[in-house]
């Protein structure tokens, strides 16, 4: 008898261990995943980073005009993700290894606004272009002797993040030298338009023919999502299904959820053992994928419309340059804040940040790694897109692009400074496009 429960405990605990083994969770370190750009979580070391050498002007040049694109700070989840990370915790309430944490922490009611860190982020941004550019800013400041409006022009969309995004962008460039309080802030003007009249910043909410075609009924996109959701998605779904007993099975298309759960339990938390320990390493690489493969169907160069409707930004881009080259304008500084969906279509239309193959379901793994611009790599949180404008004693106005801090070869230019005259070319009949008819709105 005592030998009988002895083998009776023995297969007790081999089960036991064994169904721990299927249960398998994965071990990250948050700043590991970071700093290998998988989410749009800017690494510190280039987030906060003020060891920043300012520019060599090119050819005795004069620094004339700065244009900016950049997207917001660091935020709380939009609402489509407090939906689904709300399902999810109705999936996971029953997994033993999730006990701990499935609930969902983000209210609703705080979908896309700023956190600390999205504060931050755009502040020292602003303090880095301050250095980076700090002939230009010097020598206005010694002109002007105060900030001016109409020199300096900041705009943001009309959404929260967007505007205290550009405040905090406004206190690292002018902070110490304002009237207020002990640390002399700046007050300064953030202008927007309503979202519903906005066609720069906010111009894809405005444009129907995109929403009809582009982000809505798309055959093209939908194709692709439902191969990359049959042949990649749904093994690692079959595969969480299988170790932690969920019934009815894990639907494919939670796994991208579970990765942004991942990310924002990082942002927020720091914390690596909930949702990230339900995916392994390649696992985050190919969920990341689906939403850049989402994102380039949508709003970049997987639909040809994409390659247009970042026109209207060039227009008013090129009309100020003309505008500040002949005289008739004394604007220096444009700084526009704005998202992500904002900023795709415009490198787009200008042709840059373009992998060298179409993100297509079929992509292996091995591809993937191998991309050189994805949403942690290119559109994170706070990154920067910079127009600079040059006057040259000896030659032709020229212009230089500068992604996330890093030059940029426009194609169609010989080089990162490119002669304004060929850059006007390049745009074509971008430059001074109809919106409406673009975009075919009814309205």
């Amino acid at each position: 008898m005592q030998s009988y429960n002895n083998q009776y405990s023995f297969f007790i605990l081999l089960f036991y261990f064994y169904n721990l083994a299927l249960c398998t969770l994965y071990q990250h370190d948050p700043n590991d995943l970071i700093n290998k750009q998988y989410f749009a979580i800017e690494p510190a070391s280039t987030a906060f980073a003020l060891n920043i050498t300012p520019i060599t002007y090119h050819d005795h040049c004069d620094l004339k005009q700065l244009h900016l694109i950049t997207r917001h700070g660091s935020r709380y989840p939009a609402p489509y993700d407090v939906n689904a990370f709300n399902q999810l915790a109705q999936i996971f309430s029953n997994v033993s290894v999730a006990q701990g944490w499935y609930k969902n922490p983000f209210p609703m009611e705080r979908n896309y606004q700023l956190i600390p860190r999205g504060e931050e982020e755009p502040y020292y941004d602003g303090i880095q272009c301050l250095l980076r550019y700090n002939q230009f800013w010097n020598k206005y400041k010694n002109i002007t002797g105060r900030y001016d409006p109409e020199v300096v022009k900041f705009q943001a969309g009309a959404f929260s993040r967007c505007g205290a995004s550009a405040m905090a962008f406004s206190e690292g460039l002018f902070n110490g030298d304002g009237p207020l309080d002990i640390c002399k802030n700046q007050p300064v003007y953030v202008w927007n338009l309503p979202a519903n009249e906005d066609d720069i910043i906010e111009f894809y909410n405005n444009c129907y023919l995109a929403n009809q075609t582009v982000i809505n009924n798309n055959p093209t996109y939908n194709q692709q999502n439902y191969t990359y959701g049959n042949n990649t998605l749904k093994p690692i779904a079959d595969r969480m299904t299988n170790d932690y007993g969920i019934n009815p099975p894990l639907n494919p298309y939670l796994v991208p959820y579970i990765y942004d759960a991942c990310q924002f339990w990082i942002l927020h938390f720091n914390r690596t053992d909930t949702w990230c320990s339900l995916l392994s390493e390649d696992d985050i690489i190919k969920a990341s994928y689906y939403w850049d493969m989402t994102n380039y169907y949508q709003y970049s160069y997987g639909n040809s419309l994409n390659q247009q409707t970042g026109c209207v930004y060039f227009t008013q881009l090129v009309n100020s340059v003309e505008s500040a080259l002949n005289g008739s304008s004394i604007m220096l500084a444009d700084l526009k804040n704005g998202h992500a969906h904002t900023i795709l279509p415009i490198l787009a239309t200008l042709g840059v940040a373009k992998n060298s193959y179409p993100l297509t379901a079929n992509l292996t793994l091995d591809q993937i790694k191998q991309l050189n611009y994805t949403g942690g790599k290119t559109v994170y949180w706070s990154s920067t897109f910079y127009f600079e404008i040059y006057t040259c004693p000896s030659g032709p106005p020229k212009v230089r692009f500068v992604m996330n801090s890093q030059p940029i070869i426009i194609p169609g230019c010989d080089d990162e400074f490119c002669n304004w005259s060929t850059f006007k070319k390049i745009l074509g009949n971008k430059i001074g496009c109809n919106f409406n008819q673009l975009c075919n709105n009814p309205s």
